[in-house]
């Protein structure tokens, strides 16, 4: 394996789905607004009329794992300067083995760190996972009553953490538990998967009625996936949203293929998350494995990383654009976090890759619209811009006024000149 490939030979999404992407940009995440702005109740002709973003309604995020966990304050301060002028959204993690260790004894201290840290910078955030065959405590052992066990665990976190969280997911990773040998994925398999999933709700529920809930997988490419979306709307299961993980450290997905899995996933009209994406600055030397505790190496080189920069604009220009998706989530923010991979968007040391430049200047300056203009004849102002949230000002003859305001995106928005009507007066 060469140690220095062009980005040039390296995978990409293709030219032709990017600039298709960008232009249906612009009619699923963008909105006609018009500022009617009034003085002593009659339309200001001639009034200056400003609309400054303030957060996108799109969620874009990373995993803030590792906040609290650095070895001195400046580096957890520099992880925030870093993290929060990029992203809105993050994801905290409450794996069962984690959080329980032992048997009542629950890992609070870091879970609270990580709420307040983002309820200070208005972060929104997503509890991970309630429900999940993977991360079983060794005290789980076999013949305890894993059913009663997860109405404890579940009815705990919804408790404990209630209103704080602005999406749940309810269960994970499902449709491949059978891999897996141990007390929760047999009683899964037992129990039935369209059952568990319906426990995790009516748990959730019973606490927060409101709860967002969302079921994520990363096994999307394959029929079995598809046929358990149809199972799980065939019995009712309330969930919100779908995620659909995008783990790209050893096969990158083509712009053809992601196309055709969040196509497939939306006919079955959820909301579409992408909780989980990373991609590498590097390549796998010899076996890449996603087990955990495999000590996956990569070579990592300026090159890779250019490209890292490259393919992943090019995806967030992709998935951005299909008008079933709400949310994208990086994995991991930091270097090295997860499995070895050089995945994250800044280094192990918190120095911006190429990778943080690049959604830095697709997120918050192509992706980003103001408006300033003079109000007409008819005192108004007229623009179009992306969904999120706003600081309007108004002034004329040195009289002022201001407000923010919130233009919020329908699920499955593909435009149409619904236009936004706001009134001001000064």
């Amino acid at each position: 394996m060469s140690e220095s490939i062009p980005v040039s030979a390296l995978p990409s999404i293709g030219k032709a789905l990017v600039e298709d992407a960008r232009r249906r940009i612009g009619r699923v995440r963008m909105v006609p607004v018009r500022v009617l702005v009034t003085r002593d109740g009659r339309p200001a002709p001639g009034a200056r009329v400003r609309l400054t973003m303030k957060n996108h309604a799109f969620l874009f995020g990373a995993v803030c794992y590792h906040y609290g966990r650095f070895p001195t304050a400046q580096m957890n301060e520099r992880f925030s300067r870093l993290f929060t002028p990029l992203f809105n959204y993050t994801m905290m993690p409450v794996h069962w083995d984690w959080y329980e260790p032992k048997r009542g004894e629950y890992g609070e201290e870091y879970i609270e760190s990580l709420l307040g840290w983002a309820e200070r910078h208005g972060i929104k955030r997503k509890m991970h996972a309630l429900l999940w065959h993977e991360c079983v405590p060794e005290w789980l052992t076999q013949g305890m009553d894993v059913k009663a066990l997860y109405e404890e665990r579940v009815t705990h976190l919804m408790r404990r953490y209630k209103g704080r969280f602005d999406f749940h997911d309810v269960v994970n990773e499902s449709t491949v538990c059978e891999r897996f040998d141990n007390p929760v994925a047999r009683w899964m398999m037992e129990y039935g998967l369209v059952n568990v999933a319906k426990l995790g709700v009516s748990l959730a529920r019973a606490v927060e009625p409101d709860a967002k809930l969302i079921y994520g997988e990363w096994n999307v490419h394959g029929q079995a996936y598809l046929d358990f979306l149809r199972d799980l709307r065939e019995n009712g299961v309330g969930i919100d949203c779908i995620g659909i993980q995008s783990h790209m450290h050893r096969d990158v997905w083509t712009g053809e293929e992601t196309l055709r899995v969040m196509d497939e996933a939306a006919k079955f009209g959820w909301p579409i998350h992408f909780p989980e994406v990373s991609l590498c600055s590097g390549r796998p030397i010899g076996t890449m494995a996603y087990q955990r505790g495999h000590n996956n190496r990569f070579v990592e080189t300026p090159e890779d990383a250019a490209w890292q920069a490259e393919f992943a604009r090019d995806f967030y220009t992709l998935v951005f654009s299909h008008p079933a998706v709400e949310a994208l989530s990086w994995f991991d923010f930091v270097d090295h976090r997860w499995l070895g991979a050089p995945a994250g968007v800044v280094t192990d040391d918190l120095e911006p890759k190429p990778i943080y430049h690049a959604l830095t200047d697709l997120l918050h300056r192509e992706w980003r619209s103001d408006m300033d203009a003079s109000a007409d004849g008819d005192g108004a102002a007229a623009g179009r811009l992306f969904f999120g949230r706003y600081l309007l000002e108004a002034e004329l003859d040195g009289r002022k006024a201001s407000a923010e305001v919130e233009f919020a995106r329908p699920s499955f928005y593909e435009g149409g000149g619904e236009e936004r009507v706001v009134r001001i007066g000064i």
